[in-house]
């Protein structure tokens, strides 16, 4: 392990805190596994819209509101904070890593229960430590590339960085090497790794620290057309080992042996390539509030029998709402919210045409057509013209958030 230099990272990472509300919300879209729970976990992020603002030196920070947080709910802050300002981080970092690819992020849980029993008898099994996210890096025509990625958080102040609180930095990252180590595709220890530990200093700002693993997971190139693409659709697999899964080689005068953990071995890597572009899939309709469109890609253990069902907007994210930004239509789903007196839509979505490829099953053509698009988004100053704070990102999907008209009440 080694701290992410600067090189590592290209530069300075600008952020809004729009762009870490979108990714808090690509983050959790499928981990409730729709309905109810999974529309709760769709609009996380909107909680924190009064939480982060920009200070006089041009950093983000905490707002008031956002420090005062009352203690229990301090740390689910500091945790799901951590999941947008570290997925955001870490997708900065991979995009470096891998120009001219576009990054998909799939929770890893989502993933491992394709294969892996992680509830009822296997609890115990299932509790193994890993890592909290795969992002993909893809190009259509290469091998896709994948990284681990372990989100913590904490809260503290600056002038105790040096202190208690700042060895709970120091443990998460630890914490994350554990988890990250639990989980291994391909060859042991060839998957390259983040662990991310997010400081909230209040005033004094928002700190990332990250620790690196190298290496390269590569999965099989899939053909269009061919047998194997994402277009296919593909079952769970069951009887992959588990436990002592993971094989670690003779090395340094040590026998080889066998340690607990998930690993997808030489002979399933095409099935995992599979399985991680059409979960990314599913991801990108639960995002734009897909309902029957996201089962199409699940598996049952994955959950499909919660989206296979109508859709109701009181109990799921309706595929019913669009917006119109650039000379670009994009679909979606919206969800009307206040903030004391103010009224705010919030909406999510994606490009029109992706999503009318990704909803027609033809995940390849998808690819294709996003990778060909990232020069057609929304320009900056486009952007601007907007009624309200938004975000877009290379895989078609865009959060937007917009002030509604005060409502006048009529007398009685």
């Amino acid at each position: 392990m080694r701290p992410v230099a600067k090189a590592d990272v290209g530069g300075s990472l600008g952020l809004t805190p729009w762009q870490v509300l979108h990714a808090v919300a690509r983050g959790y879209v499928l981990a409730g596994q729709g309905m109810g729970r999974g529309l709760a976990e769709h609009w996380l992020s909107l909680k924190y819209c009064e939480a982060l603002h920009g200070n006089r030196a041009g950093a983000m920070d905490l707002t008031d509101k956002g420090r005062t947080a009352e203690r229990w709910y301090k740390s689910m802050q500091a945790r799901e904070l951590a999941v947008g300002f570290g997925l955001a981080a870490a997708e900065h970092i991979v995009r470096n890593r891998y120009p001219d690819h576009i990054v998909s992020v799939v929770d890893t849980s989502t993933i491992l229960r394709a294969g892996w029993a992680l509830g009822g008898a296997q609890r115990d099994k299932g509790s193994r430590p890993r890592p909290d996210f795969l992002i993909e890096a893809w190009k259509p025509g290469e091998p896709s590339k994948v990284t681990f990625v372990v989100c913590r958080g904490n809260h503290q102040k600056p002038s105790k960085r040096s202190g208690r609180t700042r060895s709970t930095t120091i443990q998460q990252l630890v914490k994350g090497t554990e988890l990250a180590e639990g989980m291994q595709i391909g060859e042991w220890n060839s998957t390259p790794c983040l662990m991310l530990s997010t400081e909230l200093m209040g005033q004094g700002g928002v700190v990332v620290n990250t620790l690196q693993s190298p290496g390269e997971a590569r999965l099989p190139l899939r053909i269009p057309g061919a047998p194997g693409n994402a277009d296919v659709e593909i079952d769970g697999k069951s009887g992959i080992p588990y436990p002592n899964a993971i094989r670690i080689p003779a090395r340094e005068g040590r026998r080889a042996r066998n340690v607990d953990g998930f690993q997808v071995g030489e002979n399933d890597l095409g099935w995992f390539g599979q399985l991680l572009a059409r979960t990314g899939a599913a991801g990108l309709t639960a995002f734009a509030g897909g309902g029957q469109k996201t089962a199409q890609y699940l598996t049952k253990h994955q959950g499909r029998e919660h989206y296979d069902v109508p859709t109701f907007a009181a109990t799921s994210s309706s595929h019913d709402a669009e917006i119109a930004v650039g000379g670009r239509k994009f679909v979606g789903t919206d969800h009307v919210f206040r903030m004391e007196t103010v009224r705010i839509e919030a909406f999510s979505g994606m490009d029109a045409d992706l999503y009318g490829l990704i909803s027609e099953g033809r995940v390849e053509e998808y690819r294709r057509a996003a990778y060909e698009l990232r020069s057609a988004l929304p320009s900056a100053e486009e952007a601007r013209k907007w009624n309200g704070p938004i975000s877009f990102h290379e895989d078609g999907t865009v959060m937007a958030l917009s002030i509604l008209p005060v409502r006048r009440r009529n007398a009685l």
